[in-house]
């Protein structure tokens, strides 16, 4: 399955990557280049770089890079041919889709669709239920966000679903992995959603991967989502993040909240930067996931014990990811969507910007729990501190937080690192552990390195390479592997363009390490045309050569201890020593 070199070239001047890569983050200009904050890891300062002139982004600090083919493979979580077939589709360039996939659709793809065919089900039996639609009315939304949201029902049967599908001919193993029935012990299958006002749930860009469903009137589980799947995993996902987005990155900040009705409410009342976990504690994916669109999050809680606990499990996770997370304390109602309800939406938005700092609503709940001003106090203070510092990894962001927990309980920093250390192993946030790095130019033998790098670099050098015979003196996996595809892609195309190269990369890792070999730190660029490129790589080839010949030497004087003198075979063994020795005095 593959894509004509012209098509994703066509693909790639279409989708501008400094327009695609903003957006999702914001970048900045930078020179030439533009950077903004990396999606990849948990960056604080703008460390992804994108170069519209090289057509790349790269990140020096996770490494991160490639075409903005890769981009998009890695921000969706998709394959190559499916983020050519994403930014064709986005740019409307054609793509036969006969072109991309002459056999049969992917598995993610017959997900999909028969998610599709029960959202279509969904959506025609709400008509048909008044109570379900009265309901919805009810709670504030009208027909025509009822419509846009494309909220259905399911109704309380136990095969309404499964004879529908099967009436269209859907198979049913994708239906099963969808999530939409389930199999009876008895044998047969029966609906997995009944009697619920059906929410759909939707990826980044848009795809419909799953339901979240609401029992009407009494019953348990009051909530129920799908089941997950190849195209939909709960830590993940934020609910509505898909319609937020761009509301988000225009606010400058996100709101997150608990439920379904919560997001639901704030947005069809014009409050749009909103988000909601799906039905679980907010995980660090789910920050990861914020942090690409923003520095800034709010969260709304019940001012309950239940929100003071989701107030201690939220904090870590947002702090480990260098958010200085803010909170809104709900006193009078239970959650957004009844406070909206009862105060309307400019109160709201008022309620909004008096929001405060999540370590200050912290440590005030301590104060009030506990007298600082007392030994027995402080400690009980401490006590509450350290399994939520446990769980940032060892940082100078937890340092700024033991300094600031410190001096407002009024203990030295000391004695809460003490405790610290002292208190049973608690399981680390990954948000500030050490960053995984990718490879700088120096983690790689430097002549393998500068033979391969000049190969992409400098225009005829593949043939040079070729003629001396050195590829199998490339010892190193990673650049192994980049040699394969370089020549497989000369080869193919009886050419060389960087370009070209860059954009067919369907490797993530390789796409990397050439972006980051296209945008080097000023200290690893040894290779810089304009100095001294072209006497290095070809030194480094000299090198390589010398090593090959010298290997075949000492190969040759083993053969010889095992040859008769004057034979034949000695006799040729001796002639191609000398030459080696000649080569080697010139």
């Amino acid at each position: 399955m593959r894509i004509p070199e012209s098509k994703i070239a066509e693909i790639a001047a279409a989708s501008d990557i400094v327009q695609v890569i903003s957006s999702y983050i914001e970048l900045k200009k930078a020179g030439k280049d533009y950077r903004g904050i990396c999606p990849f890891h948990g960056d604080k300062d703008p460390s992804l770089y994108v170069s519209p002139q090289k057509n790349i982004f790269h990140c020096f600090g996770c490494a991160a890079g490639g075409s903005v083919f890769n981009f998009i493979m890695r921000i969706e979580n998709l394959s190559f041919v499916e983020s050519v077939k994403l930014l064709a589709q986005r740019y409307s360039v054609r793509l036969d889709l006969e072109i991309v996939n002459q056999a049969k659709e992917d598995s993610r793809e017959k997900l999909l669709k028969i998610l599709e065919l029960g959202h279509s089900y969904f959506v025609r039996s709400l008509n048909k239920v008044p109570e379900a639609g009265n309901y919805l009315l009810e709670r504030g939304i009208s027909s025509e966000w009822i419509s846009q949201l494309g909220l259905g029902f399911a109704p309380d049967q136990w095969d309404g679903l499964c004879d529908r599908l099967s009436s269209l001919g859907a198979p049913v193993r994708e239906a099963l992995s969808a999530g939409l029935i389930r199999k009876k012990t008895t044998g047969g299958y029966y609906d997995y959603f009944r009697g619920r006002i059906m929410i759909p749930i939707r990826g980044l860009n848009g795809e419909l991967i799953a339901f979240g469903g609401r029992i009407l009137g009494e019953g348990e589980p009051k909530y129920l989502n799908s089941p997950e799947s190849e195209v939909f995993k709960k830590k993940n996902i934020l609910f509505g993040l898909d319609a937020a987005k761009d509301s988000i990155k225009k606010s400058g900040f996100v709101i997150l909240v608990e439920g379904y009705f919560d997001q639901i409410s704030l947005r069809i009342r014009g409050i749009e930067n909103v988000v909601a976990p799906l039905g679980t504690s907010l995980t660090s994916e789910h920050a990861k996931l914020l942090k690409r669109f923003s520095e800034r999050v709010i969260t709304i809680f019940d001012g309950d014990e239940a929100g003071i606990r989701a107030v201690k499990r939220s904090m870590p996770i947002l702090l480990a990811e260098g958010f200085e997370p803010e909170c809104i304390i709900l006193e009078e109602d239970k959650d957004p969507d009844s406070a909206i309800n009862r105060i309307g939406t400019e109160e709201f938005l008022r309620l909004i910007k008096s929001s405060r700092s999540m370590i200050d609503f912290f440590l005030d709940q301590l104060q009030s729990q506990y007298d600082f001003g007392g030994i027995s106090g402080r400690n009980q203070a401490i006590q509450e501190c350290v399994p939520l510092l446990r769980q940032i990894a060892d940082t100078p962001e937890r340092d700024y937080l033991i300094e600031r927990f410190a001096s407002r309980i009024r203990v030295k920093e000391d004695q809460l690192r003490r405790a610290i250390r002292n208190t049973g192993v608690t399981k680390l946030i990954p948000g500030l552990s050490s960053k995984k790095r990718g490879s700088s130019l120096f983690d790689f033998p430097a002549d393998e390195r500068n033979v391969v790098r000049g190969m992409i670099l400098s225009d005829g050098f593949i043939e040079k390479v070729k003629k001396a015979g050195v590829l199998s003196e490339i010892e190193n996996d990673s650049l192994l592997r980049l040699t394969s595809s370089i020549m497989r892609f000369s080869e193919e195309r009886g050419t060389f363009d960087c370009s070209s190269f860059c954009l067919a990369l369907e490797d993530a890792d390789l796409a990397a390490l050439v972006a980051s070999w296209l945008q080097p730190t000023p200290e690893e660029d040894d290779l810089r045309a304009e100095v001294d490129g072209e006497i290095t790589i070809n030194e480094s080839m000299e090198r390589l050569k010398s090593k090959k010949i010298l290997r075949r030497k000492s190969e040759i004087e083993e053969m010889l201890k095992k040859c008769e003198p004057g034979d034949h075979k000695y006799n040729d063994l001796a002639r191609e020593l000398l030459n080696i020795g000649r080569q080697f005095r010139r």
